[in-house]
């Protein structure tokens, strides 16, 4: 299953939209997220962020998981 979100902030909505999916029946779900925001004073993103702030914006990398 396919779950298309427009913005990922906190994930307070993708993550239970997936949950009531997988409890509808589908066997795994996929979220695809067209947009991102990020509260440099948000505890929980100081580790992307530190991983990201540094490299330039490129489509076809995942900027968190490329090494």
């Amino acid at each position: 299953m396919l779950l298309v979100d427009d913005t990922w902030t906190t994930g307070a909505r993708v993550q239970p939209a997936s949950h009531a999916l997988k409890q509808a029946g589908a066997d795994r779900v996929a979220a695809i997220v067209l947009g991102r925001h990020a509260n440099p004073e948000f505890g929980p993103w100081e580790p992307i962020l530190g991983k990201t702030k540094d490299r330039p914006y490129r489509q076809e990398v995942c900027a968190v998981h490329a090494d």
